[in-house]
């Protein structure tokens, strides 16, 4: 048995089949005691629903009743009910028709470090470590980010370890967790929707968020090669206190490194012309009013609230040369660029010698 494709066959990139995603069945599962619940984060189940919902799965504490499945854009949550504590993991026996196999999974572990800090969530594959430590003192120093939670995505070139101890070295940083996560990203397609088959990113973001970061003061959610920047004294993390959603949005611009040097942020100093904007992305609190909401790339919910809460203030540069390559080249330039003061100011201040 195995999850279907959602993405037709003509508008399948070369290579798709082995970056989609067709029989993990769950990412991961949170003891929630004040529900007496077990939650199954699960990328969209689909065909394989069946598998966990007819499976015998129990804990310490005896067998889990299976409940509802809560479908989201890309992915599930499936709820089981619990006579108490399930204990550090779950055995899991599938069903007959689907082999029958006796697995073990393991419950996430129980990890108060991340409450009332202000925390920043984000996924890796094989970025460069200067890449990383850079992206994170830089937030730590302009928007006091106090804690750090990064996804490692199967990286080839170093051990979830050593991103640990290169984020470990970060001065200001009170806390950091590298979850290896070594599963499909999934495949982007060739035309729109193109992004309906990555479940990865949406799903850790919850796992996150219902594993980790119920209690945190604020989250912020961006990628290695984003760096937040405010126009004014205030934080995202402030603006996102003060707004009556507890929730805001900063529009994204493009930046160049020159060309010739190995690139770092600091050296996405250079504007297009005109600006080139970037889909925006966000920063909540999870105690606020839209708390409940699930996470996704680019906001809360279905993006309903993206537009009112966008913050004036706030905004991300998005280093076009801090990038792998994995989903497109962007080293080449479609349109001429200019010398940004501002950016070089604002990245001086935080990357460059002596910061």
């Amino acid at each position: 048995m195995r999850r279907a494709r959602l993405t037709p066959p003509a508008q399948r990139a070369p290579g798709s089949d082995e970056a989609f995603d067709f029989r993990t069945l769950a990412y991961g599962a949170v003891w929630v005691p004040e529900r007496r619940a077990v939650i199954l984060v699960c990328p969209p189940l689909r065909e394989l629903e069946p598998v966990l919902r007819h499976a015998r799965i129990a804990g310490t504490a005896g067998a889990l009743s299976v409940g509802r499945l809560v479908r989201y854009r890309r992915w599930d949550a499936l709820w089981c009910r619990a006579a108490g504590d399930p204990g550090p993991e779950l055995d899991v026996t599938l069903p007959a028709e689907a082999g029958g196999a006796r697995l073990r999974m393991p419950v996430m572990p129980r990890i108060g470090v991340f409450d009332r800090l202000r925390c920043l969530v984000t996924k890796s594959k094989d970025n460069e470590l200067d890449w990383i430590a850079d992206w994170a003192a830089h937030h730590v120093r302009a928007q006091g980010t106090e804690a750090i939670i990064l996804f490692d995505n199967g990286s080839t070139r170093y051990a979830p370890a050593v991103v640990t101890e290169s984020l470990a070295a970060v001065p200001g940083l009170k806390a950091a967790l590298v979850v290896s996560a070594d599963l499909p990203f999934g495949p982007t397609a060739k035309t729109v929707p193109k992004n309906r088959e990555l479940f990865f990113q949406s799903a850790t973001l919850n796992l996150a968020r219902l594993w980790l970061l119920r209690r945190a003061a604020a989250v912020a959610v961006n990628d290695v090669d984003e760096l937040f920047v405010s126009r004014g004294a205030r934080t995202i993390y402030e603006a996102a206190a003060q707004s009556w959603l507890g929730y805001v949005t900063a529009p994204g611009i493009w930046r160049h490194a020159a060309t010739g040097q190995a690139p770092r942020h600091v050296d996405h100093q250079w504007a297009f012309v005109p600006e080139k904007p970037c889909t925006e992305k966000y920063c909540v609190r999870p105690g606020g009013p839209l708390g409940g909401l699930a996470w996704d790339v680019h906001g809360v919910g279905r993006y309903q609230f993206n537009r009112v809460a966008q913050a004036r203030d706030q905004r991300f540069l998005h280093c076009r040369a801090i990038s792998t390559g994995w989903k497109y080249d962007r080293s080449r330039r479609d349109r001429p660029v200019e010398h940004c003061p501002e950016t070089r100011s604002i990245l001086m201040q935080t990357l460059g010698e002596g910061a």
